[in-house]
Formats: structure tokens, sequence, C-alpha cells
């Protein structure tokens, strides 16, 4: 399925690629700004979902302590409470969920540009895996490890940002004992700056939306974890999936502080409707 949805990303990709003359670096920040745009109204319910919750956490822990005993009319009362107040539980979590696939077709995308990008015939990337190992007989697993480096040495994709900057190099690879795979230590500023903003936006986020104290608590873990996971993969993965990652943040946060916008104003709306009719 991850393989199918890389498929139908890369045909989008390959048509950004194909306009903006071959550069691949402006058709990876185009293509994460795309996703960004379509995405963002899920954003934006996400976050008016939790102002949404943390305004009846008075009511749902009433409800949860009267019916403690009783878990059947303790849903029955939550779901009447939640449905009164169009509120749906699960909302915040579908952004996230949504994004989870994105990313792992990317995973397929930046490690297979010739399959998914340039779209390269499977029998002329097999030949120049040939070349490139100097092997006669090549196996499929051959073919897709050594993918990128194909499309690297024998230049079918220019990945080239800059002198020492290439989005096919791997950040972890500063610390290869093999001095023939090192990389230039200036890549490993995109994994750093990903973690840096990935907590910016979570401090953002937090100071944009007050969450119930259980709500926070369940939440921990998870402010914590994700901005390390972000920095791992940013530091273990290809440099482009880093930079998709990283622009990506950059334009989520931007999100947030429009959204935290359209929510004080909703709020200041209703406040001055709410006095108007008094």
């Amino acid at each position: 399925m991850i393989a199918a949805i890389a498929g139908f990303f890369g045909m989008i990709i390959r048509v950004i690629y194909e306009l903006v003359n071959n550069d691949y670096l402006i058709s990876i920040l185009i293509f994460t700004l795309i996703t960004k745009i379509v995405l963002f109204p899920l954003s934006l319910g996400q976050i008016k979902s939790t102002e949404k919750l943390k305004k009846i956490t008075p009511k749902d822990k009433e409800i949860r302590e009267k019916y403690k005993n009783d878990k059947q009319k303790q849903s029955e009362e939550l779901t009447k409470l939640y449905s009164e107040n169009k509120i749906n539980p699960l909302g915040g979590c579908l952004p996230l969920l949504i994004q989870i696939p994105i990313v792992l077709a990317m995973f397929y995308i930046v490690k297979q540009p010739l399959t998914y990008i340039v779209q390269t015939p499977p029998e002329q990337i097999k030949t120049y895996t040939q070349q490139v190992l100097n092997k006669e007989t090549v196996t499929a697993s051959e073919i897709t490890q050594n993918e990128l480096v194909v499309a690297q040495k024998m230049n079918l994709i220019d990945m080239q940002v800059f002198p020492g900057f290439n989005l096919g190099d791997v950040p972890s690879n500063v610390f290869n004992k093999d001095e023939s795979k090192r990389v230039n230590p200036i890549v490993l500023l995109i994994p750093i700056i990903t973690v840096v903003l990935s907590f910016v936006q979570i401090k953002l986020l937090k100071s944009s939306t007050s969450m119930s104290d259980e709500q926070a608590e369940m939440q921990k873990t998870m402010n914590l974890t994700m901005p390390i996971l972000s920095g791992v993969i940013a530091f273990t993965m290809p440099l482009a999936l880093g930079v998709y990652w990283l622009f990506g943040n950059v334009i989520q946060i931007g999100q947030q502080l429009i959204i935290q916008k359209i929510i004080e104003r909703d709020e200041k709306k209703l406040t001055l409707d709410k006095g108007g009719k008094v």
C-alpha cells in the first residue's frame, strides 16, 4: 500500500520536477508546500477540537466520576456531551494518522528517485546497477538498495545543492569509518535544525492551545519523542527527506500562528455575539 502511495506522490513530484527544469531541491520544497496546504484544514480542525475539549473538561471529569462504576452509562453521557458540543474526540489524531503514510511514502521516494521521480524503466536501472557495481548479474534487492548510489554516480538526477551538500547524502555517513563514504559535516545541520524546529512547533502548539491536565499528561511522551524521532530520521535517511521534514516544520509553524489568529478572532466574535444578545 505504501509503495502505491509512493507511486502516486512520485508522479506528482515528477510533474513538478519537469516544470522546474529538473531541480530536485525545488521539487521537494514545492511538494512539501502542497501537502501542507492540503492538510491545513485538518490542522485547523485539530486545534479547534482541542480547544473545545478543554472547555468541556470540567463536565467531562464530572461525568467520569459520577458514572465510574457504570461504564455503559458513562459512555452514553460522554457521547451525548461530545455530540451537544459538536466534538469528535478522535479528531485531533486524524492529521497525524494521515501524515504517517505520507512520510513512509517519502522513504521510498528519496531512496529510489529513479523509480519514483525520474521514472526510469526497471531494466535500465538494472543495467545502471550492473555498471556501478561492476557485476554481470544483480539481485532485485541489490538494485533497490543501490538505486540512490546509482543515481548519484551516473548523474541521472542532479541532487547537488551546493558543494558539500548533496540531497542524496546521509548525515550519519559523516561518521562512517569508510573514508570513501564520508560526507561533509555541514549536512548535520539538517537533523539538528529539524529537532530544534520540532520543539518550537510543540511549544507554539502548547501556547496557542490550552490543554486539560489529562490531555497534557497523555502528550508528554509524544512531545519529547517526536522531535527526537524526527532528528533520528533526518540523521539516518538521505538529506532529501530531512529537507522535506524541515521545510514541513517551517510551514507548520507558520500555519499554527495563522490558526492561533483564526481561533482568537472566532472567540472574539463569539464573545461579541453573546454580548449583543444580552
